[in-house]
This record gives C-alpha cells, sequence and structure tokens, in this order.
C-alpha cells in the first residue's frame, strides 16, 4: 500500500473506531446506570414488604398478598404509614423519569379566552355559515378557502375557530367533503 492510500483510510478507520467505542461505553454505561436503579428499587419494595410483614406479624394479621383486604381494620397499616409509603414510591418514580398519577404538584389552570368582541361573533357566525354550506355541499373550492381564512383572521388564537377548522378536518376525514384539488392547506 502506498502512504497515499493510508493517509486517505486510516484517518477514517480510526474516526470509526473512536466512534464505535465512544457508543459502546455509553451503552455499558446506561446498562449500569439502570442496573443499578433496579437494584434500588429492588431493595425499596423489599424494605416496604418487610415493614408491611412486620406490621402484620405485630398486630396478628395474615402475611401480606393473603388476607390482607379482609383483616380487621386495627391490624392495616395506618394512614400516616400508607401516606408516606405512597410518597415514598411517588418520589422513586419521578427520580426514575417514570409516569406519577396524581402528583401533588398543582396543575396550573387552563387558560380561558376572553369574550369576543361584537367584530368576532359577527366573524363566527359568518365563518361558520360558510362552513355549513361547504360541507353540505361536499365540495371545497379554492375561494371557500379564501373566504373562510378572511374571516378566521379575525379570530386568530380563538377556540371558535379552531372548532370551525376541526369541523372542516372531522367532514373531510369522514369523506363528506373534498378539499380544493391541488389548493394547499386549509383555512
Amino acid at each position: 500500500m502506498t502512504t497515499q492510500v493510508l493517509r486517505g483510510w486510516l484517518p477514517s478507520l480510526t474516526t470509526a473506531v473512536g466512534c464505535a467505542v465512544g457508543c459502546w461505553l455509553a451503552v455499558s454505561q446506561a446498562q449500569q446506570s439502570q442496573a443499578q436503579r433496579m437494584e434500588q428499587l429492588t431493595d425499596e419494595v423489599g424494605s416496604l414488604r418487610r415493614a408491611l410483614e412486620s406490621s402484620s406479624h405485630a398486630t396478628g394479621a395474615s402475611p401480606v398478598g393473603t388476607a390482607t383486604i379482609l383483616a380487621p381494620r386495627e391490624s392495616r397499616l395506618s394512614v400516616e404509614d400508607q401516606e408516606a409509603m405512597a410518597l415514598r414510591v411517588a418520589t422513586l418514580l419521578k427520580e426514575s423519569g417514570g409516569p406519577v398519577a396524581g402528583s401533588s404538584e398543582p396543575e396550573a389552570p387552563v387558560p380561558t379566552a376572553p369574550e369576543p368582541s361584537s367584530e368576532q361573533r359577527e366573524a363566527v357566525a359568518r365563518a361558520g355559515m360558510m362552513v355549513d354550506r361547504v360541507v353540505s355541499s361536499g365540495r371545497m373550492t379554492a375561494e371557500d378557502v379564501l373566504e373562510i381564512r378572511r374571516e378566521l383572521v379575525h379570530l386568530r388564537g380563538r377556540p371558535e375557530a379552531d372548532a370551525l377548522r376541526k369541523q372542516l378536518v372531522v367532514a373531510i376525514n369522514q369523506d363528506r367533503l373534498v378539499p380544493a384539488p391541488g389548493f394547499d392547506g386549509l383555512p
């Protein structure tokens, strides 16, 4: 082999080997991290199980998993213990990136749109009539699209405009409306 050939493919080869080693290291590190997390979760579940078993043995109830549902009220875990366990499990799930149902963080309220102005109400009525006319005819021309767009300009960001667009999309998906041929987009 000549030196020029070596100069051509040797850097590419070293880059490819470097990338392969880097990928292998990343995957092995991820697998190692995942194995550690599984061990932590297994230990946590084991400690919770031992706590439940010791609680059931102390009160004389049957072991966990057999008849704890039918056990008398005084042999069950206290509400505080149950809440502490639920909080710990939720914390572990949150740390692991898993879904947490009923998180304690309050959800942000959904902002409601302010009442439409009289001009916007008129635009909704005109656009609604156009949409109804187009859907009832079963065909939508390029002119229809432009007319509806002119009315929807007044409703930019309003839920009413989204509802009218949805009505058109549903009609198209149900084959009740044929969109304008060769025309890009909907109103």
